[in-house]
C-alpha cells in the first residue's frame, strides 16, 4: 500500500514538472517575441525649450497612430492620421534617412535665445539614428520638408477637427538641373467633421493658386496640366463643396531655366477673398 502511494506520489510530481515546464517555455517564448512592427514608433520627436519651458513628446506609429503629449500642461492626445499624412511624414522621413543615414546636430543661429529644441529619434530597426536642431538652424531641404510635415501633424493635434483640412505637395525630388521639368501634384482632403463650400473662378482656374517663387525673383502663377500658362479664364465664380473626407487633386509641371533655390507655394481655395484659406509650399534646388 505505501508502496502504491509512493509510486502515485513520483507520478504526481513528474506530471507537475512537465507542466511547469511547458509554462516556463511559454513565458520564454512570449518574452522573447517582438512586438509587430505597428505596435513599436517608427519615430519619437522631442520638442524643448522657449521662454515658458516647452516639453512635447511625440510618437509617430508606421499605422498612422499618433501620440501627443505636452507635460508642462498634462495634455495627452491620440489619433489615427488620415492616410496622405501619414503618407506625407514617411515619405519626407525616408528622404532624409536616405541622404543623412548618421544623426547630426544643426547649432542654433548666433546670438538666438529662446529657441526651441527639436530631437527626433528614429528606429531603423537595425539602429537608431537622432537628429537634433532648432527653430532658428539653417535647416537642409529634407529637413524642411519633414519640419513642415511634422507642424501639420502637432496643428491637427492641438486644434479641433472642425472643417480642418489637409494640403499637401507631393514632388518627385528635391534636386533638379537647369532645363529640367519639375512635376509635382497637389492634393487637399476634408479631414474634418463638416463640408466646406468655397468659391472658385471657373472654368480653366482650379481650386488651388500655385506661385513659383523663381531665384531671380519672379514671381509666376502655374495652372494645372492642359490648362495654357497666361490664359487666366476668370469667367464666373462657382460655388464648390468639399465633403468630408473627399480629396481634389491636381497635377502641374514646371521647367526650371535658373540655378538656384525655387519655392513652390500653394493656397486652398484660390480665392484670396475666402474665409478660410490654407497654404503650404515645398523648396526645390536647381544646379
Amino acid at each position: 500500500m505505501v508502496r502504491k502511494h509512493a509510486i502515485i506520489l513520483v507520478l504526481l510530481m513528474v506530471s507537475l514538472s512537465i507542466i511547469f515546464f511547458a509554462i516556463a517555455q511559454t513565458l520564454t517564448i512570449i518574452g522573447e517575441k517582438k512586438l509587430p512592427t505597428n505596435e513599436v514608433h517608427a519615430a519619437k520627436l522631442n520638442i524643448s525649450g522657449g521662454i515658458a519651458g516647452m516639453q512635447i513628446e511625440v510618437e509617430y506609429y508606421r499605422n498612422g497612430s499618433i501620440i501627443y503629449k505636452n507635460f508642462r500642461t498634462g495634455f495627452i492626445k491620440q489619433v489615427q492620421a488620415p492616410d496622405e499624412i501619414r503618407t506625407e511624414f514617411f515619405e519626407y522621413l525616408k528622404k532624409l534617412i536616405e541622404k543623412h543615414p548618421e544623426e547630426f546636430k544643426l547649432e542654433p543661429k548666433p546670438g538666438s535665445a529662446d529657441f526651441f529644441v527639436y530631437k527626433l529619434d528614429v528606429d531603423l530597426g537595425y539602429k537608431r539614428v537622432v537628429y537634433e536642431w532648432t527653430d532658428t538652424s539653417d535647416l537642409i531641404p529634407e529637413l524642411r520638408m519633414l519640419s513642415q510635415s511634422i507642424f501639420k501633424i502637432n496643428d491637427m493635434m492641438v486644434r479641433q477637427v472642425e472643417q480642418q483640412i489637409s494640403l499637401i505637395i507631393l514632388v518627385e525630388k528635391y534636386g533638379y538641373e537647369v532645363g529640367e521639368r519639375v512635376v509635382f501634384k497637389v492634393v487637399s482632403k476634408n479631414i474634418g467633421s463638416s463640408d466646406f463650400r468655397y468659391g472658385s473662378p471657373t472654368p480653366c482656374h482650379p481650386n488651388f493658386k500655385v506661385i513659383v517663387y523663381s531665384p531671380d525673383g519672379r514671381e509666376i502663377e502655374v495652372y494645372p496640366k492642359g490648362v495654357p500658362m497666361g490664359r487666366p479664364c476668370i469667367q464666373v465664380i462657382e460655388e464648390r463643396t468639399l465633403n468630408v473626407g473627399e480629396e481634389i487633386s491636381s497635377e502641374y509641371e514646371y521647367v526650371c531655366s535658373f540655378k538656384g533655390k525655387y519655392i513652390i507655394r500653394v493656397w486652398f481655395p484660390y480665392a484670396e477673398w475666402s474665409e478660410k484659406r490654407w497654404e503650404t509650399e515645398v523648396e526645390i534646388e536647381v544646379k
